[in-house]
């Protein structure tokens, strides 16, 4: 008998937690929201909007509680090498038209794998619409989830089956350290489409698909306007912090999504004119707060020059951890045409660094850690499990640290521009 795609496997049990602790650590921060919608009673597909290449999978393998199957394009599947990877990583290949005709015969030995996880009880993952989109926005939904869907569902007979709408939201596709937002919504099911599905199954694909489209849209930042899209965007960015003062909430990640959501919806009903964007600044710190952060900044950078404990703990911290200071997006963004691969490279090009830097700083503070940090403590060999820690210590501050130093910058230049400016008007 052969082994199934979602048999456990040991190797892959291991590296999960790995990878899915890297995923937490690439944003600032991962929202989840709808987790309890989660089907406990049945089987579910896993329905999530599309922006980028990996990440919205690697959200979805953050919040599943079982390792859920996914489906890839075919054509990434070409090189033997490439499909067993995929294949261990639990992916699955699709079938389009535009891989051929006779192509799509394929599919159905891929849809009886999908129905054999569902049967099984692990979850399946397929993108809603079928590929990546570069907006915010809900591109038209395929079939082939729908045909899984009703085919599995006969197999199951009174078992009930869902789709499982999720939103994924993102604060900036490119840029590390930014935002995630996973809505998760109510699952749809499957059984209430059966008996048109016998009856006439396009009818019934359409009406599941018609049904998915209504549920997901209000679980992401869904800019229907193409035209306008550009400026609604601006809108909901540069109005977000008013938005969020007049309704007296904080300024959190889900806070950010759900006025972004009030703002493209006021300028789709017509309460707000996309003329507002023009002259309106970007959000920022007050003065205050900005000279608050560069005196911290300031206090910070004199300790380390003047305490030597300070200073040796700062430099085996920054030895140990220097990644987050590496502009590997810049690099990626340079070798990368298509932008919403860009996230997904530079996350499994700082995956790997980290991994292998992890290694190499273990062995050598063990091998010398001892003598070069005898002005701390003389652990010896020890020292290389403290290096290996320290990664995944600077790994998880690697987001806050960054943003605010960021942050800080962006306020500076952003007062700086003030006080030039109000000088030449004077």
């Amino acid at each position: 008998m052969s082994k199934k795609i979602q048999d456990n496997n040991h190797l892959y049990n291991l590296l999960s937690p790995l990878v899915q602790f890297a995923t937490r650590c690439h944003y600032r921060h991962f929202v989840v929201r709808g987790l309890d919608n989660l089907p406990t009673d049945g089987a579910y597909i896993i329905a999530p909007c599309h922006q980028q290449c990996l990440m919205e999978p690697l959200a979805v393998l953050c919040i599943a509680p079982k390792p859920p199957v996914f489906l890839a394009r075919a054509d990434i599947f070409a090189k033997p090498t490439i499909r067993a990877i995929l294949t261990f990583l639990r992916i699955l290949p699709v079938y389009r038209i535009r891989d051929g005709k006779s192509s799509l015969g394929k599919n159905h030995a891929i849809f009886d794998q999908c129905r054999d996880v569902l049967l099984d009880g692990y979850p399946l993952c397929l993108m809603a619409e079928g590929r990546h989109n570069n907006r915010h926005q809900l591109l038209p939904l395929g079939k082939g989830m729908f045909r899984i869907a009703g085919e599995t569902q006969q197999r199951l007979g009174d078992y009930p089956l869902y789709i499982v709408p999720t939103g994924i939201d993102f604060d900036h596709y490119e840029r590390p350290y930014s935002n995630l937002v996973v809505n998760i919504g109510k699952p749809i099911p499957v059984q209430p489409f059966m008996d048109t599905y016998l009856a006439d199954e396009p009818v019934a694909l359409n009406q599941m698909r018609d049904a998915l489209a209504e549920a997901l849209s209000p679980l992401m930042l869904d800019i229907r306007d193409n035209d306008r899209y550009d400026a609604i965007y601006t809108l909901c960015n540069r109005l977000n912090r008013d938005y969020r003062r007049r309704r007296g909430l904080r300024n959190t990640a889900w806070n950010r999504f759900l006025m972004r959501q009030r703002i493209a919806q006021d300028v789709e009903n017509g309460k707000l004119n996309v003329e507002d964007c023009r002259g309106l600044q970007e959000e920022h710190w007050s003065l205050a707060a900005t000279l608050a952060a560069v005196l911290a900044i300031a206090a910070v950078l004199a300790a380390v020059v003047a305490v030597p404990v300070v200073r040796w703990v700062a430099l085996f911290c920054l030895l140990c951890y220097p990644l987050p200071f590496l502009p590997t997006h810049l690099i990626v963004k340079k070798k990368v045409a298509d932008p919403q691969f860009r996230s997904s490279f530079n996350f499994g090009v700082r995956l790997a660094l980290s991994i292998i830097y992890a290694v190499v700083i273990g062995i050598v503070m063990a091998c010398c850690g001892g003598a070069w940090m005898n002005r701390l403590a003389d652990i010896g060999a020890w020292w290389g499990l403290v290096a290996v820690a320290w990664v995944f210590v600077g790994a998880r501050l690697a987001a806050p640290t960054v943003c605010f130093l960021r942050s800080t910058a962006d306020n500076c230049r952003y007062w700086l521009r003030r006080l030039v400016g109000s000088r030449r008007r004077g």
